[in-house]
């Protein structure tokens, strides 16, 4: 089967990558020696079409350092290269962003499938200048209609647009395999590990709730991990000046570096506003690590499945007598350990990507 997948975030983008890119390397990484497979990506500067991870990626837009420039042409050049070359194709999988609508359902007769991370919704406007906010709430609005075929990453997603789609999937993200051999540790940290995004991933919420956490346990530090969206120094700012060398910064973290900073936190933690199927949490589990997060729909199976603790989305307050319940009581953090890394032995890639490839062959 040869598959297309247009995805603008590449291993090596100084734009960052998040989610969908792991997601991407991942399953593709497994089904490449059966399938022909072809990634087409947003260009940045220095970015060389050919092979990464063995897997071919097209690179296309221009070499901009705007990241508003290098997103319009991408949009634009990807939906021309799925004009000229997507009947060479078996599928086509677009990963839905309302800011890249490359409408390849009308560019190729390649059947064509919308794979849906999460949906931003009225947050759009709270997060983005009104310029940007309504453009991109009109198209996730409206263009999920257009289209036929849709895998999506959570039973919240599918819920939404389920009355849309002829044919839908919900396959989830995973876990590596050998995160469940982690020996977990305890160190004298809470860690958050996800895009530094004050607004999209709570960061604003997690540090006013830090203040009264940081001062009823003394010794305790707060890391922050990930892409840098949002500047971490501004946001270590608005603490009182004595809490400030307690925050720090581990930079965008792979591999072995970010197993070791999970496998010894103390406590997992994402506030997020809103989200999709956040990888991280996921991987904290399979670590055995207790987690806490907000309480929005795609989050809450946390608390309905045991393996962690759920605070009202936007309430400092109630995320730092949350952490501080786990904090104080050594055992429920290794039971809720126990449980998550049960739950996360459910989400292998392995069989994440048996799943995708099925889905993919029943649509052509």
């Amino acid at each position: 089967m040869k598959i297309l997948q247009l995805i603008y975030e590449s291993l090596g983008n100084p734009f960052g990558s998040g989610g969908g890119t792991v997601r991407a390397y991942e399953i593709y990484g497994r089904l490449k020696e059966r399938h022909d497979i072809t990634l087409v990506c947003m260009r940045y500067p220095g970015a060389k079409d050919g092979e990464i991870q063995g897997l071919r990626h097209v690179f296309v837009g221009t070499e901009s350092k705007n990241l508003t420039l290098s997103v319009l042409a991408y949009t634009l050049k990807a939906s021309e290269y799925v004009k000229r070359y997507g009947n060479d194709f078996d599928v086509i999988v677009e990963n839905f962003i309302p800011m890249t609508p490359f409408l390849s359902r009308f560019r190729s007769k390649t059947p064509s499938i919308l794979q849906v991370q999460g949906i931003t919704g009225p947050h759009a406007f709270k997060k983005y200048n009104p310029l940007y906010s309504l453009p991109m709430y009109i198209v996730e609005t409206v263009y999920p209609h257009l289209y036929d075929n849709f895998i999506f990453v959570t039973d919240v997603g599918m819920d939404r647009l389920k009355e849309r789609s002829r044919r839908s999937a919900v396959i989830p993200n995973g876990i590596d395999r050998g995160l469940l051999k982690v020996g977990p540790e305890e160190g004298d940290y809470v860690l958050f590990l996800s895009r530094i995004d004050s607004y999209t991933k709570g960061l604003d919420i997690l540090m006013d709730a830090f203040v009264p956490v940081a001062g009823r346990f003394k010794g305790l530090k707060l890391v922050l991990a990930g892409y840098e969206f949002n500047s971490v120094a501004g946001l270590i700012r608005k603490l009182p000046e004595g809490l400030r060398e307690r925050v720090s910064y581990a930079g965008f973290v792979v591999g072995e570096e970010k197993v070791k900073l999970m496998s010894k936190a103390k406590v997992f933690v994402l506030p997020s506003r809103h989200e999709a199927h956040p990888v991280s949490i996921l991987e904290a589990l399979a670590c055995g690590k207790a987690v806490i997060a907000s309480d929005i729909p795609e989050l809450r199976y946390i608390a309905d499945n045991g393996i962690g603790l759920t605070f009202r989305s936007g309430s400092p307050q109630d995320l730092a007598d949350k952490l501080s319940v786990l904090l104080e009581d050594k055992s429920l953090r290794e039971q809720l350990g126990d449980k998550g890394r049960k739950y996360a032995s459910g989400f292998l890639w392995d069989e994440i990507a048996l799943m995708y490839e099925r889905f993919l062959m029943s649509c052509y």
